[in-house]
């Protein structure tokens, strides 16, 4: 098996290459996938308390709600930055974190009752 792996090296490196190096990226994003996917599935991780530490990403994950709904209540798009958290986010606001925990909050119970 190994000498058929050389041999195809020996004929053509730059394919064999290629080969490795997506071989790498789909174990990469496969591994991350997984990860992801045992993470959300843990039934701790749903509806948490909104907290500074958090990514408006972050809390649309866990509350299950879109992450757009979550944009236009912290007023953030998606080229301001990487991944605020809302802390900085109610910082820049000149607003207290609970009030944009609030907001945040208000925002899912709506939207949640529209979509039952």
């Amino acid at each position: 098996m190994i000498s058929r792996f050389k041999a195809a090296w020996a004929k053509a490196p730059w394919l064999m290459s290629g080969f490795a190096l997506a071989l790498v990226l789909t174990l990469l994003f496969g591994a991350r996938m997984i990860s992801s996917a045992i993470y959300w599935a843990d039934p701790s991780h749903n509806d948490q308390v909104i907290e500074g530490w958090m990514t408006p990403g972050y809390v649309a994950m866990s509350w299950g709600v879109p992450r757009e709904l979550l944009r236009d209540v912290v007023d953030v798009t998606p080229d301001s930055g990487w991944h605020p958290r809302l802390q900085d986010i109610a910082a820049e606001r000149g607003i207290p974190l609970s009030t944009l925990s609030a907001e945040i909050e208000a925002a899912i119970i709506l939207y949640r009752d529209d979509t039952q």
